[in-house]
């Protein structure tokens, strides 16, 4: 059975070709690309050699078989992922800008993905795990995937089985107070959260960083996690705060590099490293992510990991 599962949308990603491209008129593009932000991450957990498992739908079609192809070949249990006659696998189009912003179009809640429901979800796999992941924007798919979301973390909570969150804002989905509506159960529920800064901010209702964390904390037994880019990471849980610096590397594209750093961070408890260890680990996964194009292209094999891991480490001695 798999120790870390998790459950949300798998898509395929099409992205522009360049800087600034937008959409409103032709130009070139790149992909299709196996993508959707659980997809990533629990590919980022089988390459760092743990037992992982997603619960999905996708399409009868040949972007389903992308995705199904890329994580059966990486280790991970696709044996629920569904395919979904009459619908096709979800699609994300991205373009970037020059100052790191991106612009999303987004095709899942009417996808294969959406479709996903309460019915889906498997008791005895939730509860035999260790870890249960949860991304925020597939919170804002459908009522139906949300429905499946939350069985899966009430299994969860039940079985004592973790529950992390990473909210993953995307206001293409949902305005912010309709966000608001939707996180602040799965909020209550989450063992672990991992967040940006502008997440962390919004999660709070803070105006500012410090007190937003400083609200967050007082959850009892929450774990926090700040996933802060070219600053690094990191870690609050109790009286335990951890910082870790930044990996320098080139960056080619950013698209996945949160979802591969949570996937590296669970993976990394759940093979009973320490906190401190599992945050440098996962700022290691993530900074490697951004090396490569594709959403999930950048998700890097645990030795590839260990090896940067270790020559970042000792360059500080």
């Amino acid at each position: 059975m798999a120790k870390v599962i998790t459950i949300g949308e798998i898509l395929v990603e099409i992205m522009t070709k360049y800087t600034g491209q937008e959409f409103t008129a032709p130009g070139e593009l790149l992909g299709p690309y196996p993508s959707g932000a659980p997809a990533i991450f629990i590919d980022q957990v089988a390459r760092m050699g743990v037992e992982a498992g997603i619960i999905a739908r996708v399409g009868d079609d040949d972007f389903g078989l992308l995705n199904l192809t890329r994580l059966r070949d990486d280790g991970v249990d696709t044996s629920h992922i569904y395919k979904t006659k009459g619908y096709t696998t979800g699609t994300a189009f991205v373009t970037y800008y020059a100052n790191g912003e991106r612009k999303f179009i987004f095709h899942f809640p009417h996808a294969a993905a959406g479709q996903l429901g309460p019915a889906d979800v498997d008791e005895n796999y939730i509860k035999t795990a260790e870890y249960l992941h949860v991304v925020g924007c597939s919170l804002t798919a459908s009522a139906s995937l949300r429905q499946a979301i939350w069985k899966a973390v009430k299994i969860a909570k039940e079985n004592k089985v973790k529950v992390s969150f990473d909210p993953n804002l995307r206001p293409e989905l949902l305005n912010e107070q309709e966000i608001k509506n939707v996180y602040d159960e799965i909020l209550d529920a989450a063992d672990i959260i991992l967040a940006g800064k502008s997440e962390m901010i919004a999660l709070s209702g803070e105006g500012d960083l410090v007190k937003g964390i400083a609200r967050l904390k007082k959850r009892d037994g929450t774990m926090l996690v700040l996933k802060d880019g070219a600053r690094g990471a990191s870690l609050y849980y109790g009286e335990e705060c951890y910082h870790v610096p930044p990996v320098k590397v080139q960056e080619v594209d950013p698209t996945g590099a949160g979802d591969c750093f949570d996937g590296a961070f669970i993976a990394a408890l759940a093979c009973g490293k320490g906190l401190k260890e599992a945050l440098q680990i996962a700022n290691v996964a993530g900074a490697l992510s951004v090396t490569r194009k594709g959403p999930m292209e950048g998700a890097a094999f645990k030795e590839d990991i260990l090896a940067l891991y270790s020559r970042h480490n000792s360059s500080k001695v």
